[in-house]
């Protein structure tokens, strides 16, 4: 058995990149679809298109509210590169335009001629002189990390059509990855098309919110992008109007008939299990990608639990997909992090400790990380209870439901050369990761979706 600290929940607000909308002036009339073309839209799209889209083009970073309207470009621009930039830096802004171009959108991007007006201005500086040329403010600079990049992109939009965009660009010396700065900005360019806010849903996503490396540009970044530059999808196209449009699609609109349609698919799930999943009332799960990573005191035998861990519950539900990956030497801002201590004096055969840190910034809150520190001491019991207590840890990492101490077997079983979980636990998890159960659930919500169910 395991003896877990209570759960400390820290909010986390990071990330690299930040899009202010100016309006020029009130919108005009409101932009709206034909039916035909709704059929096209819906049968083009996937339906995590269409959520991911309302996820990133109708919400601000750090903003409590969403966005009322699309906005976007509706004929081509040029870039213009200004303040000290490198070769090096010169090329990232002509491949991210060779990149973009690629998609064969309705619109094209090309660089400025020498003494060309240029609809899309990009800064390259230090941080004092990108905030200079963005005209910020003295504390804006103060709250910005110096060993970390930063983009910001202001747009002036008239009538959901955007027309102009400066970005500022500041790269800190000691990331010195070209792979790394390049989709800084591509990003930065590819935001200020439209696609305004970030997501904690796809940590490979260019538009993850969190520090990660591995990111790029995906096909459904792709999908999304495409999506908001079709010729149905018009600027000013309001988010009421595409909750309407796409109501059946997506999962924040309707949602307390849809929760309750899910929960009749699993009667043999306790609500009272449910509820314990609630984290200060509110509902908070992993992204759909979620790494895990190992450090410390590790056995091989770790490695190949964890893999069974990770099989067996990707298995359970299509929004989990774990993956073991390898840890980088700074420890990551997202996922599931496993750090295993020796530690000989300790009287109990193992101890864990589980810090949970949720981001807030983007549109839906997400559990963007848990760090579980695992001791173990010197005895044969440790030994014994170790493989459980992994897979003990990675499960109730996913799910934030407290461990009975009565229970402590129960979790899941030995199947042939594999795991298989308990089906109360299996049911549960696949419960509060279907879609239906959106991000920021309220608990209070949830109870009035039981009370008229007559639970």
């Amino acid at each position: 058995m395991i003896s877990y600290k209570r759960n400390r929940l820290i909010f986390w607000i990071l990330g690299i990149h930040f899009l202010a909308i100016f309006p020029s002036c009130l919108q005009k009339n409101e932009s709206t679809i034909s039916s035909e073309n709704l059929l096209y839209l819906k049968d083009k799209y996937s339906i995590e298109t269409l959520n991911y889209f309302y996820e990133t083009v109708f919400h601000e970073d750090d903003s409590k509210e969403k966005f009322d309207i699309v906005t976007k470009r509706d004929s081509d621009l040029t870039v213009a590169i200004s303040g000290d930039p490198t070769e090096e830096e010169i090329g990232y802004v002509k491949r991210a335009i060779s990149e973009i171009n690629d998609f064969n959108l309705p619109i094209k991007l090309s660089l400025a001629d020498t003494g060309e007006s240029a609809s899309m201005k990009i800064f390259f500086g230090d941080l004092k002189e990108v905030h200079a040329f963005l005209k910020l403010d003295s504390v804006s600079i103060s709250n910005n990390d110096v060993d970390r990049h930063f983009g910001m992109g202001i747009s002036t939009v008239y009538d959901g059509v955007i027309e102009e965009d400066e970005v500022g660009i500041y790269f800190a010396e000691k990331d010195l990855a070209s792979s790394t700065r390049y989709k800084v900005v591509l990003e930065e360019i590819v935001q200020s098309l439209g696609v305004i806010g970030d997501s904690y849903n796809y940590p490979s996503s260019l538009f993850f919110q969190n520090y990660n490396p591995a990111k790029s540009l995906t096909p459904l970044d792709i999908d999304v992008l495409s999506l908001l530059y079709e010729p149905a999808i018009p600027a000013n196209y309001t988010r009421e109007s595409f909750e309407k449009n796409f109501a059946d699609e997506l999962y924040v609109v309707n949602s307390h008939r849809k929760i309750q349609n899910v929960l009749e698919k699993y009667p043999q799930t306790s609500y009272d299990d449910v509820e314990k999943c609630f984290t200060n009332g509110v509902l908070l799960k992993h992204p759909k990608e979620t790494n895990i990573y190992l450090y410390g005191d590790t056995q091989k035998k770790d490695s190949l639990i964890i893999e069974d861990a990770i099989l067996a519950l990707n298995e359970i539900s299509p929004n989990i997909n774990l993956k073991l990956t390898e840890s980088p030497a700074i420890e990551p801002d997202h996922g599931i992090v496993l750090v295993f201590r020796q530690l000989n004096h300790q009287k109990a055969p193992i101890h864990g400790k589980n810090e949970a840190i949720a981001g807030i910034s983007c549109m839906f809150q997400k559990l963007i990380k848990n760090k579980i520190v695992l001791s173990f001491n010197a005895t044969e019991h440790a030994q014994e209870l170790r493989q459980r207590s992994i897979v003990d840890a990675i499960y109730y990492g996913l799910v934030p439901i407290a461990q009975e101490p009565s229970r402590t077997n129960e979790l899941f079983k030995a199947k042939g050369s594999g795991i298989e979980f308990a089906p109360r636990y299996a049911s549960l998890l696949k419960l509060i990761y279907s879609n239906e159960f959106i991000d920021g659930l309220k608990l209070s919500d949830f109870t009035e979706i039981k009370m008229s169910m007559g639970k």
